[in-house]
């Protein structure tokens, strides 16, 4: 029902808009496409950059062992869930994640290689694959993101650590 609801709208959109701008010679049609993909292609490439620097803050984090910048990066009621090295799975609040930064500490030599995989005008999915989260072990941690009041945030983390090769 709501599938069909959402093909409606954006069918009478559609009709509206055409409508509106069926009037409009074809040069000027063409130069108000060619704007709105202009201003659509420069939002996007400056939301990739917002949210690359979120990711970056939370690499930032982990290897300064800095709770508050964490805190920046992840939605106040984030999750997470994933793998430990043996297999067990760890799920629950984001505050897990800062409990370890606060008892293990900074994760001083942790490199991370950044790519978002998918985004929208409002949610992002993003890969970081991270190395040397400790002595032995990587890490890849799949990244949910949502922009909420104007900002992008973490609101979920799936990861999976592993033994350094």
């Amino acid at each position: 029902m709501k599938k069909t609801l959402i093909i409606l709208l954006s069918l009478c959109s559609t009709v509206v808009v055409a409508k509106n701008y069926s009037s409009l010679p074809a040069i000027k049609m063409a130069a108000l496409n060619a704007r709105s993909i202009s201003n659509l292609q420069s939002q996007d490439k400056n939301d990739t950059k917002a949210i690359l620097a979120v990711i970056d803050t939370y690499i930032e984090g982990l290897r300064l062992g800095r709770v508050d910048l964490l805190k920046k990066c992840f939605y106040k009621d984030a999750i997470m869930y994933g793998y430990s090295v043996e297999n067990k799975i760890t799920e629950g609040s984001v505050n897990h994640l800062y409990d370890l930064i606060k008892k293990d500490g900074a994760l001083s030599q942790v490199t991370s290689k950044n790519s978002v995989l998918h985004q929208t005008s409002n949610t992002a999915s993003v890969l970081a694959e991270l190395q040397n989260t400790s002595p032995h072990h990587n890490s890849t941690d799949y990244l949910s993101l949502m922009k909420i009041n104007g900002e992008w945030k973490i609101i979920s983390k799936v990861y999976h650590l592993s033994y350094a090769k």
